[in-house]
């Protein structure tokens, strides 16, 4: 028995170190549908990683290889004036290889890191096939690079991990990394003059600098059609995400198949090796970047004789001093290490506010107190389990129930099924703080400008006012049953305001407003999502008989239809045409009464033929900020139809003003006032110049955010939609139709780098093949990738 023992230890060994051990051999194989979406057949999750990876790699390995860099905290060494100083600092300290591999990777399930292992090792299996010189080119490349390196799981693990802090600390590093402390260990006093300059100090000025991600760029469409609404008595769903179109914050499409493990097609965020927006045989489900707050701010009373210390009930606590070491170019080829300082609190980082406002800063602040940030997503790594779970999900109530873990850091989630139910909920990670406890907890001039202006701001001095826990939720944050959600069988949708307008007729009232905001003006753009919903039910759009179907839903998206021209277009044009002397308002008097023309003769349309949107943009960037715009005020009881009319009364005088400035900015680009919108707005790929219609977030559904450049027009897309989707179901197979605007690869020498924004561009799109024989009639490419 003893030499049996000895022989099976041998054995177990030798399997060991010849890497048939799972997490040392890998295979996939990989199928290529029309436009390179890859489709990963794997019998594991370790497999299904690897497949990924690989696929992935060979259309993005530069964009995710410059994530890792940035998430190591070495942009200023390797990509100079792209990188950021600030973020080096925070995440050298906050993405250490120990927390990670700690809170990252071993806390995970086992199918988990298998599938992290796996997708690692398929990025690596391409570099090695490939070679650095071999790698793609052009502006998000990376060939011949000297970052270019074999990645580690934990090196994944820290880009997930900043892309949970994408609207809280990753958007605040300045703030963080620009900490000044005392110089002296004196009393420090309350500066009068100071505090009575707050008065003078704009909420919107302060919430402008705050850092955090402008709606445009991670905003969102989503409608979910239940059976009532729906002309198949099944579930529909529309996914239109918007997000940049350059650098990580990008979509990536593919499918992958591990047959009853998990069998989902749509897209995932670069770096993120599981489908976060997508559908399967019975579910299908989007996102939309919600209201809720991700952090709170908390101010601390000093230790009057020293400021290196703070009131916490009865005792004073030291802040911490923690050193990080930075890497940075030296000379020539060298590199040298700088130290920086942090300073930390229980609650977490004492914040610089001069990012925000000059008079607000200093350590203390005008107020003799300091503020500190606290962050709910900074020990989030429930993510990938959270997006796993629904994927695998197949039916509402098991979808519903993978949500109560609570691992979506900033999203609502809206999501149809099969079986025809429709649901919308704002199950994510936010601070457990309620409206009382706001009530009583915000003290003081200072964390009311703040908590008015950017963040909810509490007494740092006061253990009642921590955050408080859910019983079976996360520590501190909201449970899924205190958390606005709505169930129907009619509709629900979201295009970024909160939760309280999910359905006109099923109004959510009396959430925390850490959550989002009730009762208040929606944007435009969510008035178009609704109102279009209500004219596609009571068949008053001219699109066939009432109720959603695929088909209908698909025309809607690119109808490229603008709320805004629609509720002011008539009054402005009588207002423009009403004007005798243009040479009082702008020296281009010819090119004004010629915009005049244009828009009168403009179709209100934000497609490539129109003409007349780029003088209706620049109008709108300034008329928006007018307080004095609308002439019939919000009514709580009509949010889809108020505010509306242009107050061309007491607010005339400035409405043609702005119409004069934004005909002066075109002049100025040299734009024409005839240019055709598809001249105008265009993506650049290789030479070719590709027409991209619709326009911004901030006046119409279908959005495409770009700058006016001069001599060109608006060809520097910064974000809007990407990654569409519009799924039902009518027989076995899910009835599923994508796109995805930017296309699939970043590498100017793939033939996936353009195909589908050409195809976007003609309003076109990808039946998605998700069923065998449907991904079998569109192969394009097949391969086995093994390890």
């Amino acid at each position: 028995m003893r030499v049996f023992n000895i022989l099976l230890i041998s054995i177990l060994s030798s399997l060991l170190i010849t890497g048939c051990k799972d997490g040392d051999k890998y295979y996939a194989d990989i199928v290529r549908t029309d436009y390179g979406i890859p489709h990963i057949k794997a019998n594991s999750w370790k497999n299904a990683g690897f497949g990924l990876g690989y696929a992935y790699a060979e259309d993005n390995f530069c964009v995710l290889m410059k994530a890792v860099v940035r998430a190591n905290g070495q942009s200023v060494r390797f990509l100079g004036e792209e990188g950021s100083l600030a973020d080096d600092i925070v995440f050298t300290y906050y993405n250490t290889d120990a927390v990670m591999q700690r809170e990252g990777i071993e806390s995970q399930p086992k199918h988990v890191r298998r599938l992290l292992r796996g997708y690692t090792a398929g990025l690596n299996r391409y570099l090695k096939d490939t070679g650095v010189e071999n790698l793609a080119g052009g502006e998000e490349g990376c060939r011949d690079a000297e970052w270019v390196r074999e990645l580690r799981v934990v090196d994944i693990v820290k880009v997930l991990h900043n892309k949970a802090l994408r609207s809280s600390t990753q958007s605040l590093t300045p703030l963080i990394a620009g900490v000044e402390p005392p110089s002296s260990q004196s009393a420090q006093r309350v500066n009068p003059d100071a505090v009575r300059a707050l008065s003078a100090i704009s909420p919107q000025d302060i919430a402008a600098n705050m850092g955090l991600p402008k709606d445009s760029q991670i905003g969102s469409n989503a409608y979910a059609i239940g059976a009532n609404a729906s002309q198949n008595n099944s579930g529909l769903l529309l996914g239109n995400p918007h997000f940049p179109w350059t650098g990580e914050d990008r979509f990536y499409m593919f499918h992958l198949d591990m047959g009853d493990k998990y069998n989902v097609m749509g897209a995932g965020l670069h770096g993120f090796p599981v489908v976060n927006v997508g559908f399967n045989n019975d579910i299908a489900w989007t996102h939309t970047v919600s209201t809720g707050s991700r952090f709170t701010l908390y101010e601390l009373t000093l230790n009057p004789d020293n400021p290196f210390q703070y009131l916490y009930d009865d005792e004073y606590r030291d802040i911490e001093k923690v050193t990080v070491n930075v890497e940075m170019p030296g000379a020539g080829d060298g590199v040298v290490t700088r130290p920086y300082d942090l300073y930390l609190t229980h609650f977490g980082p004492v914040i610089n506010l001069a990012g925000v406002d000059e008079s607000l800063g200093g350590w203390p602040t005008p107020f003799g107190t300091l503020v500190v940030l606290k962050d709910a997503n900074m020990m989030n790594f429930r993510t990938l389990s959270q997006w796993i779970e629904m994927g695998q999900a197949n039916s509402m109530d098991a979808f519903k129930e993978s949500l109560a873990r609570l691992g979506l850091p900033w999203v609502n989630t809206i999501a149809a099924s099969r079986g025809g139910d429709a649901f919308y909920g704002d199950i994510s990670v936010i601070p457990n703080v309620s409206q009382q406890k706001l009530g009583s907890c915000v003290r003081g001039q200072l964390a009311m400008l703040l908590t008015e202006a950017a963040a909810p701001t509490l007494d740092g001095s006061d253990s009642e006012c921590e955050w408080d826990s859910d019983e079976g939720a996360p520590r501190g944050v909201f449970g899924f049953e205190s958390l606005p959600q709505l169930s129907t069988r009619d509709y629900v949708a979201n295009a970024n305001d909160s939760y309280w307008l999910s359905n006109p007729g099923q109004l959510l009232e009396g959430f925390s407003p850490l959550i989002g905001e009730e009762r208040i003006a929606q944007a435009l753009r969510t008035r178009q999502t609704f109102i279009q919903a209500q004219q596609r039910i009571a068949a008053a759009d001219d699109l066939g008989a009432a109720g959603f179907n695929t088909g209908n839903m698909r025309t809607i998206m690119f109808d490229n239809r603008n709320l805004a021209a629609e509720l002011v277009l008539d009054d402005l044009v009588a207002v423009c045409k009403a004007v005798t002397d243009w040479s009082l308002l702008t020296v281009n008097t010819a090119q004004a009464a010629q915009a005049c023309d244009v828009l009168g003769q403009w179709d209100g349309f934000f497609n490539l033929e129109s003409i007349g949107p780029h003088i209706f943009t620049e109008f709108w960037l300034r008329a928006e900020q007018l307080p004095d715009l609308w002439a019939v005020p919000f009514d709580a009881a009509a949010p889809l139809t108020t505010p509306n009319t242009l107050n061309t009364g007491t607010a005339g005088i400035a409405i043609v003003q702005a119409l004069a400035a934004g005909i002066d900015a075109l002049v100025a680009a040299d734009i024409p006032m005839d240019r055709p919108w598809g001249q105008l707005q265009y993506s650049d790929r290789n030479g070719e110049r590709i027409p991209i219609a619709g326009g911004r977030s901030s006046f119409m559904f279908s959005v495409t955010s770009s700058d006016l450049i001069l001599g060109e027009g608006y060809t520097s897309i910064e974000d809007g939609n990407s990654y569409i989707q519009v799924v039902s179901w009518d027989d076995h197979c899910p009835d599923a139709y994508g796109n995805l605007t930017y296309s699939q690869s970043t590498d100017p020498a793939s033939p996936h780098y353009a195909d589908l924004t050409r195809l976007y561009s003609q309003n076109g799109w990808i039946d998605m093949p998700y069923c065998d024989e449907a991904i079998e009639a569109a192969t394009i490419s097949k391969k086995r990738v093994r390890e």
